[in-house]
């Protein structure tokens, strides 16, 4: 970053509560922070050319927005611009604008992560500033401790507001902005769940239990050697679906067999037919048999889907069919 940048930066500073100046020096004050982010950023690493000018003029917006009393509407214009552009002036200015609307875990964080960068920089003046600053916001931070009974619950996971708590947050006071949050907690064979706390503003520590996780009965039966009521009716469903295919391509096989012999007529006088008759029959029959194997396997399989859908709600215990091609149709068996 460049030295004017600099020292634009070290002279606004200042306490959000220090507001008295008159508004022309405030504007100018702002014009010149836009200014040296602009030079900043042209000094610094590489970046699209679009995102270094928009980083500017959000950055501008959102301090007119709060010269303007508007701090709520600035705060996310600062968070776009430091999006585009993570410049040090941007985010003491956005742990400012935190500060304004309550977000205390957010704006300390900010600040203290600023009082890093500017100490790797050698400027001990605004380091002191920055942490001047987080100090005053400390006390003022609000914390959230999520304790967990069971935390021994094999694949056991827990969030806060979607981001995952691991076990070495488990029973500490975390640092939160006030406010709604939710917690949630998931473990394989167990019942989500979910819950929500108001952590109150003014340094407040808030806590939260996760009880031990319910049993998940669908999941049980889901791992049972039957597959479960679920994974029996899936089964039946497939097995009967097969069924009626195989039921559909017998009786296509049936009447391509039955077409066959018709054509064996010229060639035949009753049962009595020439070598040329005789072959036709022969392959005419030859399709019959394969097509009354099939129509057989297919009504055994719709017929052990049944068995099987119906026996899924009450039975417990894990199911099986086999069906086996017999002479004249098909075997069917099973254990429910």
């Amino acid at each position: 970053m460049s030295s004017d940048t600099f020292d634009t930066f070290a002279d606004t500073m200042t306490p959000p509560q220090t507001k008295s100046r008159p508004k022309r020096g405030r504007a100018a004050r702002l014009c010149a922070i836009g200014i040296g982010l602009a030079a900043a950023i042209a000094g610094g690493r590489a970046a699209r050319a679009e995102d270094k000018a928009g980083a500017v003029a959000l950055f501008r917006e959102a301090g007119a927005l709060v010269d303007a009393g508007q701090a709520s509407r600035a705060c996310p214009k600062y968070e776009e611009s430091l999006r585009l552009y993570d410049s040090v002036n941007t985010r003491y200015f956005l742990a400012d604008c935190y500060e304004r609307i309550g977000k205390m875990a957010s704006a300390w964080a900010h600040f203290l992560e600023v009082a890093a960068r500017v100490h790797a920089s050698g400027d001990r003046v605004k380091e002191a500033k920055a942490r001047e600053r987080a100090a005053a916001v400390q006390p003022k931070v609000s914390r959230l401790s999520v304790v967990v009974e069971a935390a021994s619950t094999p694949g056991l996971e827990v969030k806060r507001d979607g981001t995952p708590v691991g076990p070495g947050q488990w029973g500490v006071p975390m640092p939160v902005d006030a406010g709604i949050h939710v917690v949630q907690a998931s473990a394989p064979g167990k019942r989500a769940w979910t819950a929500q706390v108001e952590v109150k503003p003014g340094g407040v520590t808030s806590t939260l239990v996760v009880r031990a996780l319910e049993d998940d009965p669908a999941a049980s039966d889901a791992g049972g050697a039957g597959g479960g009521w679920d994974g029996r009716r899936t089964i039946a469903l497939v097995t009967a679906g097969a069924g009626v295919v195989a039921v559909g391509v017998g009786a296509g096989l049936g009447f391509a067999a039955k077409s066959r012999f018709d054509e064996s007529r010229p060639f035949c006088n009753g049962d009595r037919c020439d070598q040329r008759g005789m072959d036709i029959r022969g392959g005419a029959v030859a399709r019959a048999n394969v097509a009354t194997v099939v129509f057989g396997v297919g009504l055994a399989a719709i017929a052990g889907g049944g068995v099987l859908w119906l026996t899924a709600k009450s039975s417990t215990q894990g199911a099986s069919l086999a069906i086996s091609p017999a002479v004249g149709g098909a075997l069917v068996q099973g254990s429910f």
